[in-house]
């Protein structure tokens, strides 16, 4: 069942159209932030049906000293995932409600065929094809959607950037918000760091920002666009490691990064086999954070590829591990085959 959620009262001729977002209404309790799609390159039993795939989460505590902890294999279908995470309201007198899946879907499907298409890729320097874009859009909607994320300073001034550009009429997202029992909040704010009025306005930034009633294109396609507007201002690298050469971790935070004054290099994990960077220059970054709706939207650019670069494979791992909240995931339990280093 679709609804129309009508996000303003002005009426013709004050408005030509109504802004609204329209949702379908759905039994999903259990809301993942690092979506399946992107999970399931990383299952070591890829050969069962999906609702059976599992991949290891290996604690933190594994890779410093002492050494404390010993690596789960979880089940992908409850993993990284929190019970109406993003619920926007309930379906009276239903199990149903309206959240966030199906603007989500929208962007994970085709995520395996994508990750297919760049394993078959020439390694070097070429045009980005579309499988690119597709997964770079799905990784900036990881870190944003991630609640891990909310007190993070990238993700932060990110989430600060497409506030100030939502309109009013987005704030009816808020009401609804607030509107649930607090029942269904106090633990998504006690698991994740939240107050009240952080989720609140961090949840009702995820809605306005995806949603095509209130601003078209969305405005996270905007900010997406504007990442890659200028070439010469932001550089793709893509690392591949295959026939086993070696495994790729990834985070409960879905990036790393690091940052000199000369530019920003985020880290985002596509597959077991491989990992993309990209560096961002610091007046890009300052035009994202403040200019991205002016901005014209070419989306366009090049792609570096590297085939079995192990001391960038370590350097990654290693910021990924340094950089998660509690734990890193991957497709090996063994801390050994991300960090041989490690005693």
């Amino acid at each position: 069942m679709k609804h129309a959620f009508i996000l303003s009262d002005c009426d013709y001729p004050e408005c030509d159209t109504k802004p609204f977002a329209l949702l379908t209404a759905n039994p999903t309790k259990m809301h993942h932030y690092v979506a399946q799609t992107e999970q399931r390159q990383h299952a070591h039993n890829a050969d069962v049906g999906a609702q059976n795939q599992n991949v290891y989460r290996l604690p933190v505590g594994l890779f410093h000293k002492p050494y404390r902890g010993e690596a789960d294999n979880v089940n992908i279908i409850a993993n990284l995932a929190a019970k109406n995470l993003y619920t926007l309201t309930f379906v009276e007198g239903s199990p149903n409600q309206y959240n966030l899946e199906s603007w989500f879907n929208r962007h994970e499907s085709g995520y395996e065929d994508s990750c297919q298409l760049l394993r078959t890729l020439p390694a070097g320097r070429l045009k980005a094809p579309d499988a690119v874009w597709r997964i770079l859009r799905l990784k900036l909607l990881g870190i944003l959607r991630n609640p891990n994320n909310h007190k993070t300073l990238f993700a932060h001034r990110l989430h600060q950037a497409i506030r100030r550009q939502l309109p009013a009429v987005s704030r009816e997202f808020v009401h609804l918000i607030r509107g649930r029992e607090p029942k269904h909040i106090e633990a998504v704010m006690q698991d994740f760091g939240f107050t009240f009025t952080g989720y609140v306005d961090w949840l009702s930034n995820l809605y306005g920002m995806l949603s095509d009633g209130v601003s078209q294109p969305s405005l996270f396609e905007q900010m997406f666009r504007s990442a890659f507007d200028t070439p010469e201002a932001v550089k793709i690298e893509l690392y591949r490691y295959p026939e086993n050469s070696g495994l790729c971790l990834f985070n409960d935070r879905s990036f790393c990064i690091q940052e000199s004054k000369k530019e920003i290099s985020v880290g985002v994990n596509i597959a077991h086999d491989m990992f993309a960077v990209v560096h961002i220059k610091p007046d890009l970054w300052h035009a994202l954070k403040n200019e991205f709706p002016h901005r014209q939207t070419r989306k366009q650019g090049e792609i570096h590829i590297s085939d079995r670069n192990q001391t960038q494979r370590l350097t990654y791992n290693r910021l990924t591990v340094k950089q998660a909240r509690a734990a890193v995931y991957g497709l090996s339990r063994n801390r050994h085959d991300y960090l041989p280093e490690l005693p």
